[in-house]
């Protein structure tokens, strides 16, 4: 009980684990953000029941929109110019005094000087260089908040113009209105610097925000046209919600839901824990991790036709072709309630999570329960039914209006057609590799240990005839045994003719091998406990070759445990008998060393191979009666040593066995009674 408590622990330890590390990686690998609604909008089309903010959110305006405002924002800020206040008191200055040597007149000289003096004081500016710089026709001096159109001021041209006529028309000397006007230059010159300042500031100080909307508010009115502005509030709603904190707790609402479907799947398997090896749950959560993982890489491909998609088949199908032997009576419906776990939880995150959940579940149900025993007819079935499953299903949904505007386009029909074939291709590759990484057989494992080309039943055709006879007897009887009780039929088959295997190291030394074995058995000559121990050794010997030769876990268990913790019972009288009055010797030596039959196969197969020898032993002479009395004390004997204290063999099982044994024993060989067989 203590291996079967340990056993168990480490199941629930590792199940525990890897659903943590599935959790884990839901959270992180989907994007929480998509799942709102279960349908496409197109631009221009009405939407009958309108739309309503689901969570308080932001609009934002776009790059280009954001571009457009910045230019807008540049264009209205003014132009800067900076005043030289000398410039203008030293022009009229030095004109006056020109004017004053000119004419002699000071009535005219201080006329003109007063009037470049007037120009300046508005404001005398270089209009081209002004040009070079902005087109902009309001201006700011010196950072007054008053600002000017720059029309109200003097360019150099007109001031000089304007100098120059009165100049003639007051009769001053043409050679000397020249000099005088070379005297009049700008005093505003452009600031570009404080100009990028403001428009800097300007373009910062823009909103970022168009619109706010809060939870339950309209976005658009039942029947209203989803047109680009609605297009962009529902975009924002959809992929940006208001702050990390509220994608967060979608998030977590959304694993929480994962790891409640989860928790039915780990609840079922708790259930079952009674054929789920250590084995089997490394290799279940290595199935469906690759599963998740593939289907994070397709939500995350960016092509929007594949966000519907899931890798729900390849799990479906593995977990079949490993486990639909695994479950007893119907595995297949096994791999259906996985699938219909991971359906919805990779439904969750999608945009589409109704379209998703039955496109992950329906066709990859229908390729589970095709491929499961990966025959060359299975597999094309799988193929074709795949195929059409898919595109039925998608029609079906698509029609329905599910998906949308997602209409068949060339990626969907990639999708619909291509992934069928691409599962059923990378189960045919990777199922061989995963049989010998995780030591579990699969339908086809069984096809190429039942044949009987395979190289250790030939050894044992050859070299040992009555141990490859006993063997037959002993998968018929166990196998029929697993029929009546629900077990695991092709199982039971493999294990009882696989069962004595280590007796091809010394085929010679068990009497099954042995002509008339009561004058030729070397056993006669040997002392018992080294008689015992050539017995004994042929269990250990058989799962050496079992590893040799790659077989199964389940396999190697049941060579393992066919004789339990049993004792070479012949040997250990034969000892006792030879023991002197007084003397001890350790009966621990003459028994097998275990375990116990942790399965119902392993048990049948250990009951199956001691009912046989026993009932041979009997002789053909032996009645119904006789053989049925002994068929219950070797039954009863097992029970009372307590060997099936770690599988579930109840007394109610047991009867129908006895019962089965009875109806189907056939005797194939003589042997003869009282000698060892191995038990």
């Amino acid at each position: 009980m203590n291996f079967l408590n340990r056993s168990i622990s480490l199941k629930l330890l590792l199940s525990v684990v890897f659903s943590v590390l599935v959790i884990t990686g839901f959270y992180f690998g989907f994007d929480s953000r998509r799942a709102l609604s279960d349908r496409n909008l197109l631009t221009g089309e009405p939407v009958v029941e309108g739309i309503v903010a689901v969570h308080n959110f932001n609009v934002n305006y776009s790059p280009d929109e954001l571009e457009v405002m910045a230019d807008e924002a540049e264009l209205a800020v003014p132009i800067f110019l900076s005043r030289n206040e000398q410039t203008g008191s030293l022009s009229s200055d030095n004109i006056r005094e020109l004017i004053l040597l000119a004419t002699g007149d000071n009535e005219l000289a201080g006329y003109f000087g007063g009037r470049v003096s007037n120009l300046y004081t508005t404001g005398i500016i270089d209009l081209e260089a002004l040009r070079r710089s902005s087109d902009g026709s309001r201006a700011v001096i010196d950072d007054n908040p008053v600002e000017k159109n720059v029309s109200e001021l003097f360019t150099l041209t007109e001031a000089r113009d304007d100098i120059r006529l009165d100049l003639e028309r007051r009769g001053v000397l043409s050679e000397k209105i020249s000099v005088i006007l070379d005297l009049i230059v700008p005093d505003l010159a452009v600031d570009a610097q404080a100009r990028e300042v403001a428009v800097q500031e300007r373009i910062a100080n823009l909103p970022v925000v168009k619109r706010e909307f809060q939870t339950g508010e309209e976005i658009l009115p039942p029947g209203g046209l989803f047109t680009e502005e609605i297009s962009s509030y529902w975009d924002a709603m959809v992929l940006s919600p208001l702050g990390s904190q509220g994608i967060i707790e979608h998030g977590i609402a959304k694993t929480a839901l994962a790891a409640l479907l989860l928790l039915l799947g780990f609840l079922y398997m708790r259930k079952e824990q009674d054929f789920f090896s250590v084995s089997e749950v490394f290799l279940l959560f290595t199935i469906w991790g690759l599963t998740m993982g593939l289907t994070i890489l397709l939500f995350r491909s960016g092509v929007q036709e594949l966000s519907i998609f899931s890798f729900t088949m390849l799990g479906a199908s593995l977990t079949s072709v490993f486990f639909h032997s695994r479950a007893r009576k119907n595995t297949t419906n096994f791999a259906w309630f996985l699938t219909a776990i991971f359906a919805a939880i990779f439904a969750l995150p999608s945009s589409h999570p109704m379209a998703t959940f039955f496109i992950g579940l329906i066709p990859a149900c229908i390729v589970a329960t095709s491929i499961k025993e990966l025959s060359d007819i299975g597999t094309n079935r799988a193929m074709t039914l795949g195929m059409a499953s898919s595109v039925g299903v998608y029609w079906l949904l698509s029609a329905a209006g599910s998906s949308g505007s997602m209409h068949f386009n060339s990626v969907i029909w990639i999708a619909l057609l291509g992934l069928p074939l691409v599962v059923v291709g990378t189960v045919k590759v990777i199922t061989h590799p995963l049989e010998l990484l995780f030591h579990v057989a699969t339908a086809r494992t069984y096809e190429r240990l039942g044949n009987d080309d395979h190289p250790l039943r030939a050894q044992l055709r050859r070299d040992a005839r009555g141990t490859y006879n006993h063997s037959d007897l002993v998968a018929e009887l166990a196998s029929d045994a697993a029929l009546e009780l629900g077990a695991d039929e092709k199982l039971t088959m493999i294990g009882g003719k696989f069962h004595d295997i280590g007796k091809l190291i010394n085929p010679e030394m068990f009497i099954e091998n042995i002509t008339n074995p009561d004058e030729n058995s070397p056993h006669n000559s040997m002392p018992p406990l080294k008689s015992a121990r050539i017995i004994i050794d042929h269990v250990h010997k058989g799962v050496e070759l079992a590893e040799k030769y790659q077989f199964p876990t389940d396999i190697k268990d049941i060579i393992e445990q066919h004789h339990g913790d049993t004792s070479a019972r012949f040997f250990l009288e034969k000892a006792r008998r030879e023991v002197p009055p007084g003397g001890e010797f350790d009966e621990e030596m003459f028994h097998y060393h275990g375990p116990k039959p942790q399965s119902l196969e392993a048990a049948l197969v250990m009951l199956a191979d001691s009912v046989s020898s026993g009932v041979i032993g009997l002789g053909n002479e032996a009645s119904s009666e006789e053989q049925a009395v002994l068929i219950s004390r070797i039954i009863q004997e097992r029970s009372d040593e307590g060997q099936f204290d770690e599988c579930k063999l109840t007394e109610s099982m047991l009867r129908r066995v006895a019962h089965v044994f009875l109806d189907k024993l056939t005797i194939t060989e003589e042997r003869v009674s009282n000698f060892p067989h191995g038990n």
